[in-house]
């Protein structure tokens, strides 16, 4: 029997590696998921729920049956069968997603999910920590890095310099949440490849990804 093809995507903050995932799945004609999406539905759950981050021992395995994430494409998130994809990605949710993504029992219960979903699929998986924890047997492993500054300018216009500098202290702090917290920080997995495409497009990237894939 014809064993599954997984293919991790871990990287930073606007690293690229959504974009990156969704053109390699299309091009390999496989399937996509991003894990991020998933940790921004159960944020936006917490906070239209009014559960504190500070108080983890509410956050217990029982709250996850009232909760059914589905991520049907790499645009649309349904959170318990109401389309929430235009607001996952507020000031609200972008500030506590690392947050919440910190917790023992959300990123247990998330990576079970991802765990199942990638079971009897040929996948591109993208996150933050897929290659470590969520897919740690996949076939390939990759990890995209590119600079602060690279990454500041593709969430924004470089024209406007103040929008600029807080888009890079977003950023940065979003980093040194995910690479600091306890609980699966961001680092590169030991068998991935490390991919810096500060000076190569997303054609160039997905390009060099899939010639080691398919070579």
């Amino acid at each position: 029997m014809k064993a599954n093809l997984h293919i991790a995507i871990d990287g930073p903050a606007a690293s690229g590696k959504t974009d990156t995932g969704i053109l390699l799945a299309k091009e390999l004609g496989i399937s996509f998921l991003d894990t991020g999406l998933m940790y921004r539905a159960i944020t936006y759950y917490f906070i239209k729920s009014q559960i504190d981050e500070n108080n983890i021992q509410c956050i217990d395995k029982g709250i996850f049956e009232k909760i059914n994430i589905q991520v049907p494409d790499s645009q649309n998130v349904i959170l318990n069968n109401i389309d929430i994809s235009n607001m996952i990605f507020s000031d609200e949710v972008n500030n506590k997603v690392s947050i919440y993504a910190g917790i023992q029992s959300v990123r247990e219960n998330l990576v079970m999910k991802q765990q199942l979903i990638a079971e009897n699929s040929d996948i591109v998986m993208v996150g933050r920590d897929v290659g470590t924890v969520v897919l740690p047997k996949a076939n390939f492993k990759f990890f995209l890095d590119c600079s602060l500054n690279a990454r500041a300018i593709r969430r924004m216009h470089q024209s406007d310099k103040k929008k600029f500098v807080n888009e890079k202290n977003k950023i940065n702090y979003r980093d040194l949440l995910d690479k600091n917290r306890e609980i699966s920080p961001l680092i590169p997995s030991d068998d991935a490849v490390i991919v810096f495409n500060d000076h190569i497009n997303l054609k160039e990237t997905v390009k060099l990804i899939k010639d080691i894939v398919l070579n």
